[in-house]
């Protein structure tokens, strides 16, 4: 399915809803910890890491990896300050995945950058996947990033690996490609319901499969927290290709609804309107 195909009806109702609430129009969030009025009050939330966060030093583990140098960032900092460090991460991605392999190192220190600033690398899982990829790890993206040019929303990419740590490094690496993790997968379900069943007026039983958001397994006290209603959206876990699907969905619904916002939006950008979700996403129910 393409973008023009996607973004049609019945998905096109939610578009016009959201992009009200794009506006200031309230969504009336509350969960167990935190409450919103509207998303611009989430967005003013936002607080990243949980814990004071430098940048990985160089060399680290033993790795050939360069890493590029950012700020520390202190506990609960603002988007402002993640901004920065992400806008660091994201020129040395770009710069060092055009040059190819005589940049190989420093691509693949990037790339750890953004699991690092993600909270996600972790021996056992990305750290662990980056140390023994990193030679081809330019030809592995690149391979995504081409199939994801094509304008579909299912990968042709043999052997794909997609998870809530590469969602975040495609996010710097590919334009309005937002990041799909857990948090921005579960407020997204919870304003699909709320537009469906409080707005509509429809049983949550008749939603549109097109709009029946994966949510993604979390560790932790959180695990439970993080689906608004699990007879409606399904549990992604290792399903690589499935969370391609819906994070391609998730960015064409969020950037076709923040062009219908057009200038009274509230939000400048799509990581805005991604920071908001994350935001509110921590406990939806």
């Amino acid at each position: 399915m393409n973008h023009v195909q996607y973004v049609s009806f019945p998905v096109t109702g939610f578009i016009d809803w959201f992009a009200q609430r794009l506006h200031g129009q309230p969504i009336n969030f509350a969960a167990p910890g935190s409450s919103y009025r509207d998303l611009r009050s989430a967005l003013n939330a936002y607080s990243w890491p949980p814990r004071e966060q430098s940048g990985l030093p160089n060399p680290h583990l033993g790795l050939p990896h360069v890493h590029p140098v950012v700020p520390t960032l202190t506990a609960h900092s603002s988007l402002a300050a993640n901004t920065v460090v992400l806008n660091i991460i994201q020129r040395d991605l770009r710069a060092t995945y055009l040059a190819g392999p005589p940049m190989a190192h420093h691509f693949s220190g990037a790339v750890a950058a953004v699991f690092h600033w993600g909270g996600v690398y972790t021996g056992r899982g990305n750290r662990g996947w980056l140390a023994a990829n990193h030679g081809n790890l330019s030809a592995i993206l690149r391979a995504v990033a081409n199939d994801h040019a094509r304008g579909d929303d299912v990968s042709l990419v043999p052997n794909l690996r997609f998870n809530s740590g590469m969602t975040k490094v495609y996010s710097l690496l590919i334009d309005d490609f937002i990041i799909y993790d857990s948090r921005v997968a579960a407020a997204l379900a919870w304003l699909v319901k709320r537009w469906w069943t409080i707005h509509c007026g429809q049983p949550g039983r008749t939603l549109p499969q097109h709009l029946r958001f994966a949510c993604l397994p979390v560790n932790g006290a959180m695990a439970a927290h993080r689906n608004p209603d699990v007879t409606l959206f399904p549990r992604l876990a290792a399903k690589p290709y499935e969370h391609y699907t819906w994070n391609v969905r998730a960015s064409w619904l969020l950037a076709e609804s923040l062009r219908v916002a057009g200038v009274k939006s509230h939000f400048s950008s799509l990581r805005e309107v991604e920071a908001a979700l994350f935001q509110m996403g921590n406990r939806v129910i």
